[in-house]
């Protein structure tokens, strides 16, 4: 380090007593020549010289000397802005004659070196920062100063305490007015020169909605719950768990949602609960392992799955109106896995995402995303209607049988229009059941068929969703008992006719809403056949004046289970001089 003002004026003033012992042996011998009374006097005006040039030269160069509250704090000086600021320490010490003097002369000799500082040109590294002004000027220039990376953040503020705390390695006019930008949270520092800093936070953003309890007038079945979800949310498969960090004054609670598409009380046992869980900080969910960019989709593939009917009612279709707006750009995440019926329906699945199903069952991963959905919209049974939220994207059945012809690759748009070609042949597909509600004279429905002019395929629905949507599509009529067969109407190209035989018990609401208006809703034709009571298998069981006949719809009130017995285990047996009619029409039909 370079010699100081402080340093020298020390060393000049050294003692003469400290001298070497023999200056000091002669001193004494000297010592009685001086009168005694002259003597204490040059003494005591001798120190009092030295004690006040020691504290005036120590407060006026001395780092740590206070400042008023408007002051500026002056870094230590290190070498003497040539040569004027040692001619001005020299002269300090004949110019005062009293401590009070002296006090004045230090403040004005003080003032008078900062101007000097600030007036000469020096080599030193630090800029010496005299004038508030010229402060306030370099901090107006560092203002809305805006950070997109949280890495780079000069200003941290604390969880626990909610006081900011300045990174130490960023100059503190760096570190005033700054603007954190983030898609969770803004942390907003202002600050004027002498102020405390103020942090203003805004709250996360997220948005929850929630349809639990969605029924239709004159449709008794009321849809399940369904949450749409947006902000940070996490999915923690282990605990069957879904997070979404939120502000307290939204009170999203905690919700268990069982995701499959239809609400029964009989499917709780089956399908898989989840719980929706809302939070307030990070700190509370656990470290995501993987981040998906795409909207999630959570959903059972349990409840009544295995049917086609509810495969498609209550799992396909409602997977189709909540992810096919996103083009592809969708992560299912599926409970009670079941990898036979995922298999089966794998060309769907992958058309619908271009993404790995999750496993929630078996996956440890903590998954975040920012979009999701726990639980999929639903309309009615086969059947997709305008709807403001659960189908934003006005899609309808049309739509749907669309998207099935480019999964599975189904050629025929149309059906055979009769006469306009020579000798062709409409197409009907007779769908044949082995267990109950069997058609009986299937062999002479066959024959009476053929003689009227259609070309027949006998076929039972199942097997390779493929191979039967593309022989359910080259067909211009289908004709089945009620059952889950009738869904094979998806495949049948639009303006094709759909006959539906309604077995005896008042089942012509089922019929209509489950298959009949669906059917109309894809463009098809609709035909319904409703077998009288010698029509059916029933009058073999039980005597006329039972109650199945009497009044059937009894039947439907004791529940699923008298219905299924009694009802539901029925055959027919057609009387073909009467369906004859039917099966006219339905030619009738082919030629509008």
């Amino acid at each position: 380090m370079g010699s100081s003002p402080y340093s020298r004026a020390a060393s000049n003033s050294k003692p003469s007593w400290d001298r070497k012992s023999k200056q000091n042996t002669k001193f004494g011998r000297n010592f009685g020549k001086f009168e005694p009374k002259k003597f204490s006097l040059g003494l005591m005006g001798f120190c009092s010289l030295m004690l006040l040039t020691f504290f005036s030269v120590s407060k006026l160069f001395h780092p740590s000397t206070p400042l008023s509250e408007n002051d500026e704090a002056v870094p230590f000086i290190e070498s003497a802005p040539n040569g004027k600021l040692e001619e001005e320490i020299a002269n300090l010490g004949s110019n005062f004659e009293d401590i009070g003097s002296r006090n004045n002369a230090t403040r004005n000799e003080s003032r008078k070196l900062e101007e000097l500082s600030a007036s000469n040109e020096t080599d030193s590294t630090e800029l010496v920062f005299t004038d508030l002004e010229t402060r306030k000027q370099k901090i107006e220039n560092n203002v809305n100063l805006k950070v997109d990376s949280v890495n780079e953040l000069a200003v941290i503020v604390s969880k626990d305490e909610g006081t900011p705390m300045i990174d130490k390695g960023v100059p503190l006019e760096d570190n005033l007015n700054m603007e954190l930008h983030s898609s969770d949270k803004q942390d907003v520092v202002t600050s004027n020169i002498g102020d405390e800093i103020e942090v203003e936070s805004t709250e996360i953003k997220s948005t929850l909605t929630c349809d639990e309890n969605s029924i239709d007038e004159g449709f008794p079945y009321a849809r399940p719950a369904i949450c749409e979800m947006t902000g940070k949310i996490t999915i923690n498969p282990v605990s069957s768990l879904v997070t979404i960090i939120s502000s307290p004054d939204q009170g999203y609670g905690e919700k268990k949602i069982r995701p499959y598409a239809r609400k029964d009380d009989y499917l709780f046992p089956k399908v898989k609960e989840i719980t929706l869980k809302s939070v307030f900080t990070e700190s509370d969910v656990p470290h995501c392992t993987i981040t998906h960019e795409a909207p999630a989709v959570l959903f059972s593939v349990s409840g009544y799955t295995g049917n086609f009917f509810h495969d498609m009612a209550d799992v396909l279709i409602p997977l189709f109106l909540t992810s096919y707006q996103f083009n592809g750009e969708v992560q299912f995440f599926v409970t009670n896995y079941d990898h036979k019926w995922i298999q089966k329906y794998r060309p769907i699945l992958g058309k619908l995402s271009r993404y790995s199903i999750v496993n929630l069952d078996r996956d440890k991963s903590v998954h975040c995303v920012k979009h999701a959905f726990l639980g999929l919209f639903r309309d009615r049974d086969l059947i997709i209607h305008l709807h403001p939220t659960r189908n934003p994207k006005n899609y309808d059945m049309l739509d749907f049988t669309k998207f099935l012809r480019q999964v599975y690759g189904l050629k025929r748009g149309t059906p055979i229009v009769l006469g306009d070609q020579l000798h062709k042949r409409p197409r009907m597909l007779i769908i044949s059941r082995k267990g109950t509600r069997r058609i009986s004279n299937l062999r002479e429905l066959v024959r009476v068929s053929k003689q009227l002019g259609f070309e027949v395929v006998v076929s039972e629905a199942g097997g390779n969703v493929k191979r039967y949507a593309q022989l359910v599509n080259s067909c211009d009529v289908m004709l089945a008992v009620h059952g889950a067969g009738l869904t094979n109407q998806i495949f049948l190209p639009p303006n094709a006719v759909v006959i539906q035989v309604v077995p005896w018990g008042k089942m012509d609401w089922m019929a209509t809403n489950f298959y009949g208006q669906p059917a109309i809703e894809m463009n098809l034709k609709y035909l319904e056949y409703s077998v009288s009571m010698d029509e059916s298998s029933l009058i073999e069981r039980y005597p006329r004046d039972h109650v199945v006949f009497k009044d059937p719809y009894s039947i439907h009130l004791q529940g699923w289970e008298a219905l299924s017995n009694v009802i539901m285990a029925q055959n027919v047996k057609l009387n073909l001089r009467r369906f004859r009619e039917t099966l006219l029409s339905a030619l009738d039909l082919l030629q509008e």
